[in-house]
């Protein structure tokens, strides 16, 4: 019996420096070292905005129904797996703003992108109207982007447009 309390104590003794051990406080870190040599400077890229292209179409006339407009640079890629936006701005001079499509005007719906094919758009309108610029943004899909496109001046403040 006494060996048994004898063992006990150290087991509880062995325990008691095991799991109380004091961890040390870690020292202050050292002085950095030197900045190195600056490297040479790399050629100068082009400006741009890959992946992105924005057609402008002026003076347009939209009848009501389906109208269709011609935009080559609507690629096969584009077409299947990019994005395409469409903005349209009134030909009255306080027309300033873009408007995205679908565009609903007091609650009635006035245009929006009916079909998208290589090199065409096909939109639809509820009113027929002339004078119309139209703005189509066209992006690859390999952009990731948090951009509100619903906002034209934020695409193109974005993209450099």
């Amino acid at each position: 019996m006494k060996t048994k309390m004898k063992f006990l104590l150290y087991a509880i003794m062995a325990f008691a420096i095991v799991f109380t051990s004091c961890d040390g406080e870690d020292g202050s870190n050292g002085i950095d070292g030197a900045i190195g040599l600056q490297g040479p400077a790399g050629t100068a890229g082009q400006d741009g905005n890959a992946n992105v292209v924005s057609v402008l179409l002026e003076n347009q006339t939209i009848k009501k129904g389906q109208n269709i407009f011609e935009i080559p640079e609507l690629t096969q890629e584009i077409a299947d797996s990019g994005l395409v936006y469409v903005y349209g701005r009134g030909a009255n001079p306080d027309d300033l703003a873009w408007v995205p499509l679908p565009n609903f005007d007091n609650g009635v719906l006035q245009g929006y992108i009916e079909k998208i094919d290589v090199g065409k758009v096909f939109l639809q309108a509820t009113n027929a109207d002339t004078g119309v610029s139209l703005r189509f943004v066209l992006v690859e899909g390999t952009i990731k982007s948090s951009i509100d496109f619903s906002n034209f001046e934020a695409v193109k403040a974005y993209y450099n447009l």
